[in-house]
């Protein structure tokens, strides 16, 4: 599955299959759960697991 970029808008779409985030500085990352454990995925599709791996221990230890 590809990560969803961000891009500018002048208005919201609306309905119920939509759901929003705050762009804030900082990296934007989306955590996958594997059979394996967790990977940590960048916008641009590169595997960033072992640099937040404080991120994925916590995500290992929370319950599915």
């Amino acid at each position: 599955m590809d990560v969803a970029l961000a891009r500018p808008v002048t208005q919201l779409p609306t309905g119920p299959s939509w759901a929003y985030e705050i762009k804030v500085d900082g990296h934007r990352t989306v955590l996958w759960r594997t059979e394996d454990g967790v990977r940590l995925q960048s916008r641009t599709g590169r595997d960033v697991t072992a640099l937040w791996m404080d991120l994925a221990v916590a995500a290992i230890c929370r319950p599915a």
